[in-house]
């Protein structure tokens, strides 16, 4: 079907054209049947050596960073939400960071799920070493109550940086679950019978060191258990729409960090946000950016 720029779909016509342009048709077609998808490294547009230097800073970080500087590493891991180490605020640590969030692929999915206001929620690393235990089903919609949204309020892009396997520990997705619109329970969990996950809802996600794996934060995940001795990790990149409280402040982002990338990372990050006004009231220019927003055409 030849698509043209319709004014009644709001910038979602020329972005369907980029997505078309990028060979993610099918990966958007996934994503709204089973709310998930794998974007294989040769759809990502980045050649392999650049996951290998974005890992390669996230285990430099690791390692240099003091685990009790995160107030998450205070606790037991049996008290924590994921087991293991995780890395927050990334995208000041290394510029590998900034272009991760600005490969067009990534920003094509992160405008088709969350509207072309999006902004940029977090970017975590999930680190571990060694043998770990699963992390509970759960949604990325992260204090919003059920009955969910189903247009969804948060999305994930994650760089798989190491090969996940279901012995890796790699995520569990549970097909079609962002059409239920809540949060699961805990009648819901999944079930282990030896160590092992026994729950046939739930089916491992599994992704070459370099994919993109993509879901909807309305879209039930887990872990499976990891048994292998060796590192897996990934970088959860969240965005939410524009009237979400991202969970990351990017206020003090240096401007030397985000001036080679032009105006869009800065909308991105907030820095031209309308909210946040006292007496003075909203600056108009910005309020008109989020409206100028939708009729933007990804180059």
């Amino acid at each position: 079907m030849q698509i043209q720029n319709w004014k009644s779909m709001a910038g979602l016509a020329e972005l369907y054209q980029q997505a078309r342009a990028l060979g993610i048709e099918t990966n958007i077609a996934e994503l709204e049947t089973f709310g998930f998808t794998i974007i294989e490294p040769e759809k990502t547009g980045v050649s392999p050596e650049f996951a290998r230097r974005m890992l390669e800073r996230v285990m430099a970080i690791s390692a240099e960073e003091d685990a009790l500087a995160v107030e998450l590493n205070k606790h037991d891991d049996a008290a924590k939400p994921a087991f293991g180490r995780q890395l927050f605020h990334l995208l000041e640590r290394d510029p590998v960071f900034a272009e991760a969030v600005m490969n067009p692929v990534v920003r094509t999915m992160a405008a088709y799920m969350m509207g072309m206001s999006y902004r940029l929620y977090s970017m975590v690393a999930f680190v571990k070493e060694g043998p770990a235990r699963s992390t509970p089903m759960h949604v990325d919609s992260v204090g919003v109550p059920t009955p969910l949204p189903a247009y969804g309020a948060v999305c994930n892009v994650s760089w798989i940086l190491t090969d996940y396997t279901e012995e890796n520990g790699t995520l569990g997705m549970v097909p079609g679950s962002h059409r239920y619109c809540r949060h699961p329970t805990e009648m819901e969990q999944p079930k282990f019978i030896g160590g092992a996950m026994d729950d046939a809802m739930v089916t491992p996600l599994t992704a070459r060191a370099g994919s993109l794996a993509v879901f909807t934060g309305n879209t039930w995940h887990c872990t499976y258990p990891k048994t292998t001795q060796g590192v897996r990790t990934h970088v959860a990149t969240a965005f939410c729409r524009n009237y979400i409280n991202p969970a990351e402040s990017y206020d003090d982002l240096p401007d030397e960090l985000v001036a080679p990338w032009g105006p869009e990372l800065a909308r991105m990050i907030g820095k031209s946000a309308w909210q946040g006004y006292r007496a003075e009231g909203p600056k108009l220019e910005n309020m008109a950016l989020v409206r100028a927003a939708y009729q933007t055409q990804y180059g």
